[in-house]
């Protein structure tokens, strides 16, 4: 069990997400960075759909009430582990990157980020939470899954799975790969339909993200497409990673709590290997759109796959 005795900023539970649900208007969620939540699972040895704390910018404080290990990664907060027992004060690093052993009684104490947008708190096991819809995700607009279908407060108690064996005997850590601000996608349905001049601003230019981003979409900024203003469309599906752009000619890009449908014309879809980079960019930072083929999105998928494989290498006998 962890105790959470503050908690300053956005945090929630989540995991992989529900998928299979958008017929019913619910959409997908799960982690803004699913790779970084894989990756602290992995280095725990939890499945990697095991539900986590996710974190935004802010301060928190958590106390273990029994033994456990933990990783943090993502975006690059700063956290130590703290004791106050008498007879036993400690207080060490838990790195980056890095999973860490945590005593009954211990306080593992985050703030920050330095980097990125995003992190998860991964907990040997996972954290007890059970299923709504076929996820553990919180759905934060819609009340449900997560802890109380919320996002966790000041003196929250979590329960940890009961899965305590484990064969570690020291700390590992794994690099995390370079966001280079380069979002790889295809054309959207609607492309086509965009003038000359607006399908060269769209993979040559340069855009900002916005201020107005949360975790149901990203805005961009730019030169305008000027061709969305007299494109009229039916509603239609779509899904995180679109490119939808409204009639202000700014993109928006949909994030893991996207809505299920929308009426504005689709310019690209973000490959999901890619998702990651936009999801921990932060306002004002610069992206870029590439061009790439259905084969460029298997080589990514499998750029993740070597990545995994190389971890789970380096992990042996850990």
């Amino acid at each position: 069990m962890i105790r959470l005795d503050r908690v300053n900023g956005l945090a929630s539970i989540q995991d992989l997400g529900r998928p299979g649900q958008g017929h019913l208007g619910i959409p997908r969620g799960g982690a803004m960075d699913s790779f970084s939540l894989i990756l602290a699972n992995r280095l725990l040895g939890n499945v990697d759909n095991a539900p986590a704390i996710e974190l935004a910018c802010g301060s928190y404080e958590i106390t273990f009430e029994s033994s456990s290990w933990v990783a943090l990664c993502g975006a690059t907060f700063e956290a130590r582990i703290e004791s106050e027992i008498k007879g036993k004060e400690d207080d060490r690093p838990l790195w980056h990157g890095w999973r860490g052993r945590v005593n009954p009684g211990e306080r593992l104490t985050i703030k920050g980020p330095r980097q990125g947008v995003w992190g998860y708190l991964a907990v040997l096991g996972g954290i007890e939470i059970p299923k709504v819809l076929g996820g553990h995700g919180t759905f934060l607009a819609g009340h449900f899954g997560g802890h109380q279908g919320r996002q966790l407060a000041s003196g929250d108690i979590l329960n940890l799975s009961s899965h305590t064996e484990t064969n570690f005997s020291r700390p590992v850590g794994a690099v995390h790969r370079a966001n280079d601000g380069i979002l790889r996608a295809l054309p959207g349905p609607e492309m086509s339909q965009f003038s000359d001049q607006d399908r060269k601003a769209f993979w040559h230019g340069h855009w900002t993200v916005s201020p107005q981003n949360d975790r149901m979409g990203v805005r961009l900024t730019g030169e305008s497409l000027n061709s969305a203003k007299h494109l009229s469309l039916r509603s239609h599906a779509v899904l995180p990673g679109v490119v939808q752009v409204p009639p202000s000619g700014q993109p928006i890009v949909l994030q893991a709590d996207a809505q299920t449908s929308g009426g504005y014309p689709r310019m690209a879809m973000v490959i999901e290997a890619d998702h990651w980079k936009l999801a921990q960019a932060r306002a004002g930072q610069a992206i870029r759109f590439q061009h790439v083929s259905p084969n460029q999105v298997e080589d990514a998928n499998l750029e993740w796959q070597h990545y995994f494989y190389r971890l789970a290498r380096a992990m042996d006998g850990s």
